[in-house]
């Protein structure tokens, strides 16, 4: 099977490579004309024969009845739309945290983080953050139940 990740940090590279352990071609669609990866990253992307990339560009929509068979995508320099026939579709772009409401409140990082320390303490006392709001989270689902049961027992104590 043929599938697409869309994306050019580490993430989409990481599953791009990690899928094209299993399938049979992996699209890597990017709005860029070159990765945000580390560099050890791209090297072993661009040294994968089942990576394809294509570049400057994003998708406008995912189409297919029960399953994906069909992206719709434009380029974003030229606005020249295309179809790409996939068996799944992987969305690996960065995310932005929704964090501006605690602007005023709590320390946030230059990406709009939340700074905690270990405990999941916050600059200001008796306020706790935990998972990918935070700065350094592994943005992961396990790491993130990790940091609510760290940030759980940091409160019975603040208490």
């Amino acid at each position: 099977r043929e599938v697409a990740v869309v994306g050019g940090g580490d993430t989409a590279i990481s599953d791009a490579l990690e899928l094209s352990q299993h399938a049979r071609k992996v699209y890597v669609i990017h709005r860029r004309d070159q990765l945000r990866a580390g560099q050890v990253l791209q090297q072993r992307a661009f040294a994968q024969p089942k990576l394809e990339f294509i570049w400057y560009t994003v998708v406008e929509e995912i189409m297919g009845e029960q399953l994906v068979s069909t992206l719709r995508l434009r380029n974003v320099k030229t606005g020249q739309p295309s179809m790409l026939e996939v068996a799944g579709v992987f969305v690996a772009v960065g995310l932005k945290p929704n964090s501006q409401c605690f602007a005023d409140i709590v320390e946030l990082n230059e990406t709009g983080h939340i700074v905690t320390d270990e405990l999941m303490a916050t600059s200001v006392p008796g306020i706790f953050a935990a998972g990918d709001i935070r700065r350094n989270s592994a943005r992961q689902i396990a790491t993130a139940v990790g940091d609510g049961a760290t940030a759980a027992m940091s409160v019975l104590k603040y208490l």
